[in-house]
This record gives C-alpha cells, sequence and structure tokens, in this order.
C-alpha cells in the first residue's frame, strides 16, 4: 500500500495494529491445536496405563480373590487351594503368580507349598481399601524378576505382578513418561521415564474417576485417578514434541492470516481514503451549490393546517446520487467543513425563506445547527445577519439543537441566550436519544422540545419503551414547552398525540419534505380556499 499523506497516519497504524492481532491470532491457534494434538497424545497414553492397571485389579480383586475367599477349606495353603491358585494364575493373563502370605513370607502359590516360606519383605504402603502394596519382590524360583504385589490383608492371598505388564506401553513418543501411584498414600508404584513426579503433584487432592492437565518440568503431565480403585495413572510428555506439529500449523495459519490481515488493513486504509475523497467531494459541493434544501411542513394537529416547516440540508451529487444527510454532516463535522456547511445552509435557507416570507408572514420555519455552530459565534452571527438582510421576522424562525450537543450546556449557553435576545427560538431536536441530563431543561433558555421518531414508533405497540413518549410529553408539559413530534406516519400515532396535548407533528402521514416552490404553492392554494 502506497502511503497516502492526505489521510495520515492513523488507518495504517490502525491497519498494522490488525494485522498484528490477526497474525497473533493465527500464532496463537497454531500452538493451541499442537498443545491440544500433544495433550490428546498424552491422554491416551495415560488411558492405556489405565486400561493396563484396571485388567490386572479386576483379574485379582473380582476373580481371583473373590474365589479363594470363597474356597471353603480354612487352610489357606491346603492342596485345594494350592490347586485353585495355579488353576487361576493359568487363567489369568495378567497374574504371573497368586500366593498367600503370612508375617511377610510367602507360605504357598500356584506353584506349590515353600516350607517356612519365602521372605518378601514389609509392604511399601497399604491402600485405604486394606491391600499391602510391594513394589520390588524377588522370588528365588523366578530368578531376578522382581515383582509387584498386592496382599489383601485380611486373608493374605497376595498377586504377584511383573510391573511390565503395566509399564511396558509403547508410548507415541519415544520421550514419554507414565507410571502408577496411590490415591491414598502418594506413593509410586510403577514408573518408566524421566518425568520426577513432586510431592505437590502426588498429594493435589482428586475425586475418583478425574483427571487433571498441567505443565512442569517442560512437560505436559496428564493425571488421572481411577473410578473403582485406589489408584492414580500419570502421563507425560515433553513440550518439545509440539514443534513439529506447530510448524506444519502455523505453516498453514500464519499465510491465510497475513492474507486476512493485509485484506483488513487495505479495507481500513481504502474506507479512510473514501471518507477523504468525500470530504474533498463535499468541499467542492459546497463550492459548486450542489448542496440544496429541501422542507418538511410541521402540522398543527388540532387544525390540521401547516404552521411551519423544517429545513433539511440536501446533496445530491451530479450523477445524480443522493449522499445521506448523516454521513455528509459527519464528514463535516470530521475534517473541518461544518461551518463551511453551515453557511451555505444559511445562505440558502435566507434565499428560500424570504419570498415566502412576504407571501405568507403568519408561516415559521426551523433550521437544524450542530453543536460545532453553537460553540462558534460566526454561525450564529451569520445567521442572525442573513434573516436581517432578507427582512425575515426572527420570532418566525426557531433553530433546532440536538440533545446530544448539550453534554456540555455551559458551552452554549451564551450562544443560546443570543439568539434568544433577537427573538430566534430554541428547540430540542431528538429528545430522549441524546446523554444529557434532565437539569438542562431548567438551566438552558429552551422553547420547543421535539419527540424522536424512535418513541413514536411505539404507539400502539408492545415495545418495551413505548411508556417512554408519555413520560416525555409529561416533561414538555411541565415545563411548559411546545412539542412537536417526529416521524408520525399513521393516523393512530396522531390520535394518541393529539390526545396527549401534543400540538404539531411532522412526518411522512402529513407531507414529505418539499422544494421551497412546492412549499410556496401549497400555502397559495390554502390562502386561496380559506
Amino acid at each position: 500500500m502506497t502511503h497516502d499523506k492526505s489521510i495520515g497516519p492513523l488507518p495504517y497504524a490502525l491497519g498494522a495494529l490488525v494485522l498484528a492481532c490477526v497474525l497473533a491470532v493465527a500464532l496463537s491457534l497454531a500452538h493451541w491445536k499442537s498443545l491440544s494434538s500433544l495433550e490428546d497424545r498424552v491422554r491416551h497414553l495415560a488411558g492405556e496405563v489405565m486400561a493396563r492397571g484396571h485388567a490386572v485389579s479386576d483379574q485379582f480383586d473380582n476373580t481371583a480373590l473373590k474365589a479363594l475367599l470363597a474356597y471353603p477349606s480354612r487352610d489357606p495353603c491346603s492342596d485345594g487351594a494350592i490347586e485353585m491358585m495355579r488353576r487361576l494364575s493359568i487363567n489369568a493373563r495378567s497374574l504371573r503368580l497368586i500366593g498367600h502370605v503370612s508375617n511377610n513370607r510367602l507360605m504357598c502359590s500356584s506353584y506349590g507349598a515353600h516350607g517356612d516360606g519365602i521372605p518378601v519383605g514389609p509392604p511399601d504402603h497399604v491402600s485405604k481399601n486394606g491391600f499391602a502394596l510391594r513394589t520390588a519382590v524377588v522370588l528365588p524360583l523366578a530368578g531376578n524378576h522382581r515383582f509387584v504385589t498386592t496382599t489383601h490383608q485380611n486373608s493374605g492371598f497376595t498377586a504377584f505382578i511383573v510391573p511390565g505388564l503395566i509399564s511396558d506401553v509403547m508410548p507415541t513418543a519415544s520421550t514419554g513418561s507414565f507410571g502408577v501411584f496411590g490415591a491414598t498414600t502418594q506413593r509410586i508404584t510403577v514408573s518408566r521415564g524421566e518425568l520426577k513426579m513432586t510431592e505437590a503433584w502426588l498429594r493435589t487432592p482428586m475425586a475418583p474417576g478425574a483427571s487433571r492437565v498441567f505443565q512442569g518440568q517442560g512437560q505436559l503431565i496428564v493425571v488421572q485417578r481411577s473410578a473403582q480403585y485406589d489408584y492414580v495413572v500419570y502421563g507425560a510428555m515433553p513440550l518439545s514434541e509440539m514443534r513439529g506439529e506447530w510448524r506444519t500449523n502455523a505453516l498453514i495459519l500464519v499465510p491465510l492470516a497475513l492474507v486476512t490481515g493485509l485484506a483488513l488493513a487495505a479495507l481500513i486504509v481504502l474506507l479512510a481514503k473514501r471518507r477523504q475523497s468525500l470530504a474533498n467531494r463535499l468541499r467542492q459541493a459546497l463550492r459548486r451549490n450542489e448542496v440544496y434544501l429541501v422542507y418538511q411542513p410541521i402540522v398543527d394537529l388540532a387544525s390540521g393546517r401547516w404552521c411551519a416547516a423544517e429545513a433539511l440540508a440536501r446533496w445530491r451529487l451530479p450523477n445524480g446520487g443522493m449522499v445521506p444527510p448523516d454521513v455528509f454532516v459527519a464528514v463535516a463535522e470530521k475534517h473541518g467543513l461544518i461551518q463551511d456547511l453551515t453557511a451555505c445552509v444559511i445562505d440558502r435557507f435566507a434565499r428560500d425563506v424570504a419570498a415566502l416570507h412576504q407571501r405568507h408572514p403568519g408561516f415559521a420555519f426551523s433550521i437544524n445547527f450542530s453543536a460545532h455552530d453553537f460553540a462558534n459565534a460566526d454561525s450564529v452571527e451569520r445567521l442572525q445577519h442573513a434573516l436581517a438582510a432578507a427582512a425575515i421576522q426572527t420570532a418566525q424562525v426557531t433553530v433546532e439543537i440536538t440533545e446530544r450537543a448539550l453534554i456540555d450546556a455551559n458551552a452554549v449557553r451564551d450562544a443560546i441566550r443570543t439568539l434568544r435576545d433577537i427573538g430566534i427560538r430554541i428547540a430540542i431536536d431528538d429528545f430522549g436519544t441524546g446523554y444529557s441530563g434532565l437539569s438542562y431543561l431548567t438551566t438552558l433558555e429552551l422553547d420547543a422540545l421535539k419527540i424522536d421518531k424512535l418513541f413514536v414508533d411505539t404507539i400502539g405497540t408492545d415495545a418495551v419503551t413505548k411508556n417512554v413518549i408519555s413520560h416525555i410529553i409529561e416533561i414538555g408539559k411541565s415545563m411548559d414547552l411546545k412539542m412537536v413530534a417526529e416521524g408520525v406516519e399513521h393516523e393512530a400515532q396522531a390520535s394518541y398525540l393529539r390526545a396527549h396535548g401534543v400540538g404539531c407533528a411532522q412526518g411522512w402521514l402529513f407531507a414529505k419534505p418539499m422544494a421551497v416552490e412546492e412549499l410556496l404553492g401549497q400555502l397559495d392554494r390554502e390562502a386561496s380556499a380559506a
């Protein structure tokens, strides 16, 4: 984009900010997607460890132990009991050996009776369910193999498990870590990998079946507690595992973000240039007299006669297109053209009204001023001189100012007083839509109040603001202000306003805005018919 000094640096700065924000979102999304993918892998790893742990626990607790406890012999090492241990060991895929431990000695097992017993050592810890766990038991009859054992303390029946049945999980990354620890004891039973579980992690309270995800030691860690048994499994992978997928995601998302961000930045600059262009065209239009006035009649609701008209600025382009007033007025205010626009409106207003005023001296007119006009004495003086030069009675002229322009009432008070001193009336336009307090109604010298179409439209409806118009009318009455309702389109609205004491109205129900010639012709016809 070529830098255009006419619009200043702000649009370019805003465009750059939008581009930076879009890129930041793209990079964040790439990070989130890669982190989410890594979490899925770690959850799968922890889930596999949990599944193997449940398989072991189910085969001992729910199958082997129940069968042994139900065996009728009181001697846990009787021939029948040993035979049952042998049969249960053969049928259990996850149990290498089943035996009976008493006084920390294996007295018998599925391999037979062991005389005075084989020492297995004291338990490393005991679960809240009454199972004693030993994490490194070596049996002479099994060579150098180390077993993890779980002993039902009340009966002494014990399962011997090869740690590899749980820990020989092939992780999705060779650097994965995982393990099992007691939910109550916080003692690690089985582990594999470089991750060192801290005391704080082991002691984190968790409800059965719950899981947690956190980061530490450069790893993404998933901890999950068993819903059935008193142990917790964990899985972890280095955060560095995200890099490859992050690059892949970034290679897809960053170019898209660049295209989107550049498009948005270009749109911002284009709109700024277009707005600047509109300002230049308005400047030319004011010189070429492309801005003109139309007049919308104001009707006396009691008699139905046209008693006044509001002058409304219009801008027609050379190609016949129309620029809405709210657009070109905002452009004029932003680019310092509002005084020029007001001057054009005042001059055209004085020329239009002069001839009409001679033939219908009792007909009134209103003209709109912006907050800038009230803050600058030039517009007030220009209106005063224009009316005097055209011999227009100031008592027949009302200046309308929007309520939003009265946020700082002190800034407009002097201008209002100057206008009223020469006989011009002051009306508040669009009442109820601004942000100022009602206090200005008592502190400013006002003559009329115009009820905005927004509230007129609620008459006869179930809108939540339907009661606002009645409050506005009461305010106008209490302040002895003349009231004019804007945007009246239905007879039911006119009837309501008439019944509630509103004196005047304007809207398409009565007449659309028209050229001054058409207004003059209609007034002549009414005068002839009277």
